[in-house]
């Protein structure tokens, strides 16, 4: 009985967060009513009330799936080992691309505004924030530097996503850790 009641609340909970992305394609988190969100995933206003207190809750378990997910695509990087972080952040492009509907939906839906940076911080940021890696007479720029990595990224990312995702996530990878370690510059 209690495997069966599990199984019930995991199919209810997932009907509502398919329904909440199917309805954010269409309108922001702050339109979106529960009945509209009830109707669409074929539930009762009880049964949502039973496991949730407000539509932005459902939203906050996606955001928390889908970051989970990220990290874990950077897991395992070496920071010393260029082809390391190139393989671990071109794993996170491939997951985002292979999931571009749902990182669009959250980078643009983000109630808070927060999503993109937590995604990015807690990626790409993990390698951005090595300062035992830079010069140490540059070290207490460390903050500064993470933080243009991180903004610098998240731009890349959010318009690779918007234009079709046409460079490989390899290609990808390359050019963030190339522009991060000053590999490419400009010339003034």
């Amino acid at each position: 009985m209690n495997t069966k009641e599990n199984q019930r609340v995991r199919l209810t909970k997932r009907l509502l967060r398919e329904s909440l992305i199917k309805l954010l394609e269409k309108q922001t988190i702050y339109d979106i009513t529960v009945s509209q969100l009830c109707e669409d995933a074929e539930i009762n206003r009880s049964t949502f009330y039973k496991y949730y207190n407000n539509i932005r809750e459902i939203y906050e378990e996606i955001e928390q799936e889908a970051l989970s997910a990220g990290a874990s695509c950077i897991a395992s990087v070496n920071v010393h080992d260029k082809e390391s972080i190139i393989h671990q952040v071109e794993g996170l492009l491939s997951h985002i691309m292979k999931n571009s509907e749902l990182y669009t939906l959250l980078m643009e839906n983000s109630a808070d505004g927060e999503f993109p940076y937590k995604l990015i911080e807690g990626t790409v940021g993990r390698i951005a924030d090595m300062h035992e890696l830079m010069p140490v007479s540059m070290r207490s720029y460390a903050e500064y530097c993470s933080l243009f990595v991180v903004s610098g990224s998240l731009s890349i990312i959010r318009k690779w996503l918007s234009s079709g995702m046409n460079e490989s996530p390899h290609e990808l990878a390359e050019l963030i850790l190339n522009i991060a370690t000053g590999k490419i510059g400009f010339r003034i």
